[in-house]
């Protein structure tokens, strides 16, 4: 009887305060979260499925001293992915992130060498910045994957001491220059030898893993780190 009741319940809220899939706008089913079953099976995937034998890998050769990148699906101008990250960013919908890292922690769990990592650091925002967003994208991203994974998170070992402008509109160089001494790590000590996840939401250039990779390669004793974006848009 209470079951029948609660399901009434859900299903009068759902009437009036339609739940929709955040990336096509339709109401979701019993059982979907944020983005419908339609959409999860539409999603670009990338299928990086080695994470040293793609061309996210390569995109830091030279570049970096990265263990691993991957990136879960491909960024397309107009696509799934754009709409779905433009809400998490700019409509103060963090649960995108979220939902979006635990689908991508589902496909990095038969990977090599993710699942076994120590610790998953998200790129941090300005704190200007994520003041006036509220959250930080990546760190929801983050917490997405730690959940799928079972590896911990934490979001105060890294800053950005400098409030950059927005990569979007910036050439490959203008790109490298806009974050060079950008971040700081807060305490080497804590993780000194450890094998870390960079988790960032869409990666063009690089240029902003690139930084923080090499700040933390260079004042971490033992660190190895890994990349992980959610998105991956040729430049």
């Amino acid at each position: 009887m209470l079951r029948s009741l609660l399901l009434l319940l859900h299903d009068v809220t759902d009437f009036f305060l339609p739940n929709l899939c955040a990336a096509c706008d339709h109401q979701l089913l019993r059982g979907e979260a944020c983005i419908c079953t339609s959409c999860q099976m539409r999603l670009p995937l990338t299928r990086f499925r080695n994470g040293w034998d793609n061309p996210l890998f390569r995109q830091f050769a030279g570049r970096a001293r990265i263990e691993q990148a991957s990136a879960f699906c491909h960024f397309t101008k107009g696509g799934r992915i754009q709409r779905l990250m433009h809400r998490l960013k700019y409509a103060n919908r963090p649960e995108i992130g979220l939902r979006l890292g635990q689908l991508y922690g589902h496909a990095l769990v038969q990977s090599d060498g993710f699942p076994t990592a120590d610790l998953i650091l998200p790129v941090p925002l300005h704190k200007h910045r994520q003041k006036v967003r509220g959250y930080n994208q990546s760190a929801c991203i983050a917490e997405g994957l730690s959940q799928t994974l079972s590896i911990p998170v934490r979001t105060d070992l890294l800053s950005r001491s400098r409030n950059t402008a927005s990569q979007t509109r910036k050439s490959r160089f203008d790109r490298a220059g806009n974050v060079d001494s950008a971040f700081h790590v807060v305490d080497p000590i804590c993780l000194q030898g450890l094998h870390v996840i960079l988790v960032d939401d869409v990666v063009t250039t690089g240029s902003t893993l690139v930084a923080v990779a090499e700040t933390l390669l260079g004042q971490v004793p033992g660190v190895r780190v890994s990349i992980a974006a959610l998105a991956f848009a040729r430049a």
